[in-house]
């Protein structure tokens, strides 16, 4: 449980557009995710949350919403709302061991992700992928995910045949569903134009499909990657190599007072 937090710095949209430009992927480190994205903060209302937005992890947990409400407060008591950001603040977060942790709050993020999807053969991310994934699949056996053809849902039964880019979370999944069943409008960065041939790691579903659980448990998350394991994260976004500590722990250095 945080009980303190400590503001180290507050940017605005500026930074956080350059900061996002810088991040990676996890399995081709030469590669920008965002280079060459339209990046944008847009407001959100429960309701467009509910009936525009896919999510790649249905499943939220009970004690990470209870986490954000609590984080929230602290932020509110320093006079930062973290549902309404432009930009961002790298704080430290001291919880109640002790133990001292830097972190980054950047309003969710959100990608516009290209997929094709046909009936009877659900999505297909053929299209997406680019010579140096398919080289890196050649090379160590990966493949699409079997999976994939079992996504079936009415959201996408307008887009059968067709090339269509679907706002899909990648980061932030329990702070916006947190502002979603607190009724608040809520800032969002909207991502598009990703670089090309690297798609999301994970298949979207229609955000009404989200659930709350009281705990996390592996062998229940009904996520679908797009590669198959032991590939299923080459994907993967890593926020900490654009100087985003999100998803990654690091320890403030020397003596915590």
């Amino acid at each position: 449980m945080i009980t303190k937090i400590e503001i180290q710095k507050e940017f605005g949209t500026q930074e956080l557009d350059t900061r996002l430009r810088q991040v990676k992927l996890r399995g081709f480190p030469n590669v920008s995710a965002y280079g060459n994205s339209t990046i944008q903060v847009c407001a959100f209302t429960p309701q467009a949350i509910q009936t525009q937005v896919f999510t790649p992890q249905p499943s939220v947990y009970r004690p990470e919403l209870d986490k954000v409400k609590q984080v929230a407060e602290l932020f509110a008591q320093k006079g930062i709302n973290i549902f309404q950001l432009n930009g961002g603040v790298d704080y430290f977060a001291t919880d109640d061991k002790g133990e001292e942790t830097q972190w980054t709050v950047i309003p969710p993020v959100i990608e516009m992700a290209p997929i094709f999807w046909n009936q009877g053969h659900g999505l297909d991310f053929s299209h997406n992928i680019g010579p140096e994934l398919r080289e890196m699949m050649h090379k160590n056996d990966y493949r699409q995910n079997p999976q994939l053809q079992f996504l079936n849902f009415p959201e996408f039964a307008a887009i059968e045949g067709k090339v269509v880019s679907v706002p899909e979370i990648c980061d932030g999944s329990h702070r916006i569903e947190r502002a979603r069943e607190s009724g608040l409008v809520q800032n969002v960065l909207v991502i598009d134009q990703v670089t090309p041939g690297f798609p999301y790691y994970a298949a979207p579903k229609p955000y009404n499909l989200v659930h709350v659980e009281p705990e996390r448990v592996e062998e229940k998350l009904d996520k679908v990657h797009v590669l198959t394991s032991p590939g299923h994260k080459q994907l993967y976004r890593v926020f900490p190599t654009g100087n985003i500590l999100s998803g990654n722990l690091r320890p403030r250095k020397g003596k915590v007072d």
